[in-house]
């Protein structure tokens, strides 16, 4: 990344409002922020966004937008099939990209991103909200503070059901969007995903079959992680399984864990195991379980952001990622979840449906120069 100048507040555009409307306020209220433009064909959406926010800047089209030259940065928010291009248009601009997921849907396409962000004056950032969540950041603490012991294994699913949305979600391999579950855990393992395996499960009946060849409704994996004995499992589910949605990880040390709850409001659960020798004559050790009370981690982000700030495992993510994206850009450093990361999260997803349609073969995810 070469240096790029950006003057006491930077500019920012929100492309994508179906989504997107919803991180239009946090990015007013970034006191980094000098300015937040919107860009959505739908005229009626975009008018009522501005409004809403008082905004004067809206655009219909997104190279419009960029042949302003006037914004320093754009979050992209848009449907899968565009985000590689306009990614792409973005770093080729200079204008620093946060994207949604799914990073991209291809091997190909992940190198192209790597290689924009190499030579762009700007950093790419994959908006991946569940690293952020309340209980992602927990398990961050507990395990950079040694509290969860040598870890030991890691577990992880997504699960949803997708009828009723847009066509190119029929027959989409589960886990080419996996990354709601995969990310926090491999946030957590701070190691790069090496190698996966996975099988699919289930059928699809033929009214949701597409363009992609994929059988599934259900794909399950187990991921090795780089120079380490931790193995992943992960399960993705996009139709057909009567189960309703979460984004949910476990994380297992061998002094501490932490599951997801059963069932979304409740808190989560962690259990500990007694420390020190074995008495003789016993078998195994006590564990202790108790459900854990989830800081809300106001202090990380600006003042000004804490009213974006929300409780339960899933909430917060709005204000700590726009606060470390506006923080990266302002900072000239690659954030956290840099194009290789993204790559590397995205491409397990990849690469495990590929091992899929060959009944479970072990596939290495690439390094992308790393």
């Amino acid at each position: 990344m070469e240096e790029q100048a950006v003057d006491s507040g930077i500019k920012v555009a929100v492309v994508g409002l179906g989504f997107g409307a919803s991180w239009v306020a946090t990015y007013l209220d970034h006191p980094a922020v000098a300015e937040v433009a919107i860009c959505d064909p739908d005229a009626d959406l975009r008018a009522r966004v501005a409004e809403r926010h008082g905004i004067e800047a809206a655009f219909e089209s997104y190279d419009d937008l960029l042949r302003t030259g006037r914004y320093d940065a754009a979050h992209l928010l848009t449907p899968i099939p565009l985000h590689v291009e306009q990614t792409l248009a973005a770093l080729d601009a200079g204008v620093h990209c946060a994207c949604a997921i799914p990073m991209a849907m291809s091997i190909a396409d992940l190198e192209r991103v790597v290689a924009a962000q190499d030579t762009s004056s700007a950093v790419y950032m994959l908006m991946e909200t569940a690293v952020y969540s309340n209980s992602a950041l927990y398990v961050r603490d507990l395990a950079e503070s040694g509290a969860l012991g040598e870890l030991q294994f890691l577990r992880c699913a997504h699960y949803q059901n997708m009828e009723g949305w847009p066509d190119y979600w029929k027959d989409l391999p589960p886990m080419y969007y996996s990354t709601h579950a995969l990310g926090p855990v491999l946030a957590v393992a701070g190691r790069p995903a090496a190698s996966v395996q996975c099988l699919g499960s289930g059928r699809l009946p033929d009214d949701l079959l597409g363009d992609y060849d994929s059988p599934s409704p259900v794909q399950t994996a187990l991921v090795r992680l780089e120079d380490s004995p931790v193995v992943c499992e992960v399960t993705r589910c996009l139709f057909q399984m009567t189960r309703g949605f979460q984004e949910r990880f476990d994380v297992y040390g061998d002094r501490m864990a932490f599951e997801w709850p059963q069932i979304d409001g409740e808190d989560p659960v962690v259990f500990r195991v007694e420390s020190g020798p074995l008495p003789p004559g016993r078998r195994s050790r006590p564990t202790s379980v108790e459900r854990a009370t989830l800081p809300d981690f106001a202090d990380r982000v600006p003042e000004e952001l804490r009213g974006h700030i929300r409780g339960g495992t899933a909430g917060n993510f709005r204000p700590h990622m726009v606060h470390e994206f506006v923080s990266a850009v302002l900072d000239r450093r690659f954030p956290a979840i840099d194009a290789r990361v993204a790559a590397n999260w995205t491409a397990v997803g990849i690469c495990a449906h590929e091992s899929t349609m060959n009944d479970g073969a072990s596939v290495p995810i690439p390094t992308f120069g790393a």
